[in-house]
């Protein structure tokens, strides 16, 4: 496989569009930056794009190379060094340099994907924290509080800490919070449990049952 090959098939087309800046929808469309467009023409594929407006084609190097203006050569130079892939543009990949990429790739993707749900839970408690606060608040000060209310007041800061940590952290910080991730995850699913069992338990209740 040479240099170029394995390029192709570590990294993808829209990998490469989203990182120099190219707005991808949902449907994998785009504004062409070869011509003047005006609405999204250029469909992005795995491992090549099309413009159905210019007839521009090609794949992940040659999308690199238009982009700046570059040679081939330049554009896989520019691609190894930005994805961080360690080729020797200059020399063969060997198999053991091609297992180490694709181990990259999918340590990458990993991290992608639970990076993506740890944030979705980090928040998730975050925001049930806040509409405990409110929906459980004592109204007088006989009232004994409720212990959402009580677990609201006493971890709400703690989590919007998190949140901030999570957002301005790198990838190392990030992870040493993954078994904080794993213990508000299993907050929240005890929460999800006793919810639904205390709605399917009641009588003439909503029951709906609660996304979190």
């Amino acid at each position: 496989m040479s240099t170029f090959e394995n390029i192709k098939d570590v990294v993808s087309v829209k990998q490469v569009a989203e990182y120099y800046g190219i707005n991808v929808n949902r449907s994998n469309m785009y504004r062409c930056p070869f011509h003047d467009d005006k609405t999204p023409s250029m469909k992005i594929y795995d491992k090549n794009y099309h413009c159905f407006g210019c007839g521009a084609h090609g794949d992940v190097i040659d999308l690199t190379a238009n982009i700046f203006g570059t040679s081939q050569l330049e554009a896989a130079r520019r691609i190894n060094e930005d994805f961080c892939l360690g080729l020797d543009i200059d020399k063969p990949v060997s198999d053991r340099e091609i297992q180490l990429i694709c181990r990259r790739k999918q340590e990458a993707e990993e991290y992608s994907a639970w990076e993506k749900k740890a944030w979705f839970v980090i928040v998730s408690y975050y925001k049930l924290l806040c509409e405990w606060s409110e929906k459980y608040a004592p109204v007088s000060d006989k009232e004994i509080p409720d212990l959402k209310f009580i677990e609201s007041i006493k971890n709400r800061d703690y989590i919007e800490y998190l949140c901030s940590a999570f957002i301005n952290g790198d990838k190392t910080e990030r992870l040493a919070m993954k078994e904080e991730v794993k213990r508000i995850e299993q907050r929240l699913y005890e929460y999800r449990r006793s919810f639904i069992t205390c709605v399917a338990g009641g009588k003439g209740q909503d029951k709906r049952t609660v996304i979190l």
